[in-house]
């Protein structure tokens, strides 16, 4: 007997996605890669949010390794 059902079995949880009525070219676009980032691994805002400062903080490190070896 299940109990407690899944947010996603349930359909309470759903995506919320970034707006780009009325934004620049170039932002507009970047809001749809990121909407289709969202749609295609199911992801949270806040969960991407999340990503994103993990691939800043990998960036920086290999801009600090490039550094220290090439200087």
């Amino acid at each position: 007997m299940k109990i407690l059902a899944k947010l996603a079995d349930v359909g309470v949880k759903r995506l919320q996605q970034f707006n780009t009525i009325g934004d620049a070219r170039f932002i507009a676009l970047h809001k749809t890669f990121l909407n289709g980032l969202i749609r295609k691994f199911g992801l949270s805002t806040y969960q991407l949010l999340w990503l994103s400062f993990f691939k800043g903080i990998v960036i920086a490190f290999v801009i600090m390794y490039l550094y220290l070896v090439f200087r």
